[in-house]
């Protein structure tokens, strides 16, 4: 389970990732299902599509990659996208929308699940930064092909339900608008249209959406969570937030046991969060970041049974 963050949430999960392939000898592109949400979709696609996690890892720290990890990378990796513009405050301030009659619709059938929060941002203004070019490379070498086992989380804008792409059931979808339109800032970055509904960034629901899998008998989930914060301890400008998002992590995790499945979750602890900072699109953290996270997971590991036998067979790690 990869979840949102940004770019700095990308570096914290490709440290994490190459911490676990390397000192368990387990890949993670063994995994029998892989989620993304937001960061963790662009992620979990480089990883169905054979990157390696170190390669993942290398090639945000600016070392070399595998031969073919590399090639990849260079196919599905955006060339001459440009960094992207900053966030504008004035963007927001643009007329916000009405309440849609499937929103409403929605909300009546199922107050109980009604959510503020999601519903405001199903209000704001359009995102007028359009991202489509990033993803030309990933469209251009997987095409129509949608990887085994890989689920895209995104949010309809019009009602703010959460879409699973992957999924059976869920809508069907090439996987490049996919991974956008689970990337796709409210507000930021322009909404993603697929079979004519418009799609933005699956963190508006969950930034983890662990509890898609609840159903699928799962021996174990590794869940890597960039935007919580360990054991939700957490001060300063974002502590809000990190604290906020790992209580609803605690209640996904409670729901994945409820149904048998033993959970790990990795967060980043104070030395990853310093290194992160405030800024998720920042672009020159990811050495820091990774150096970090993998450290970090290092002391996880050995202080978990499980994730120290992912290595071995999934049977064995249950056990532990």
């Amino acid at each position: 389970m990869l979840g949102a963050g940004g770019i700095v949430g990308q570096a914290y999960q490709a440290g994490v990732l190459a911490a676990l392939q390397r000192e368990t000898g387990w890949d993670p592109r063994r995994a029998s299902v892989v989620v993304g949400t937001s960061a963790g979709s662009v992620t979990g696609a480089a990883l169905r599509v054979g990157v390696p996690a170190t390669d993942l890892a290398a090639s945000l720290y600016g070392m070399p990659t595998s031969r073919r990890g590399g090639a990849i990378l260079q196919r599905i990796l955006p060339s001459e996208a440009g960094p992207l513009p900053s966030p504008s405050v004035r963007s927001l301030l643009r007329p916000w929308a009405l309440p849609s009659p499937a929103l409403l619709t929605r909300a009546a059938r199922r107050p109980l699940a009604f959510r503020p929060e999601v519903a405001a941002i199903t209000l704001m203004p359009r995102g007028q930064v359009d991202i489509s070019e990033r993803a030309r490379g990933l469209d251009e070498h997987i095409g129509g092909h949608w990887p085994d086992g890989l689920r895209i989380c995104a949010v309809r804008r019009t009602d703010g339900a959460r879409v699973v792409f992957g999924r059976p059931g869920a809508p069907p979808a090439r996987l490049a608008p996919a991974v956008l339109a689970s990337c796709a800032i409210p507000g930021y970055f322009r909404p993603v249209t697929i079979e004519e509904t418009e799609y933005v960034d699956g963190g508006v629901h969950s930034a983890t959406n662990a509890d898609v899998v609840r159903s699928d008998g799962l021996d174990l989930v590794v869940i890597i969570s960039s935007m919580s914060a360990a054991r939700g301890a957490a001060n300063g400008a974002d502590g809000l937030l990190r604290r906020s998002v790992h209580r609803r992590l605690e209640r996904e995790i409670s729901r994945l046991e409820d149904a048998g499945t033993a959970v790990v979750s990795l967060e980043p602890g104070p030395e990853s969060r310093r290194a992160m900072g405030l800024r998720a699109m920042a672009e020159d953290r990811s050495t820091r970041v990774i150096e970090a996270a993998y450290a970090e997971t290092v002391d996880q590991i050995d202080g978990s049974p499980l994730l120290a036998s992912l290595g071995a067979p999934i049977a064995a790690a249950s056990a532990g």
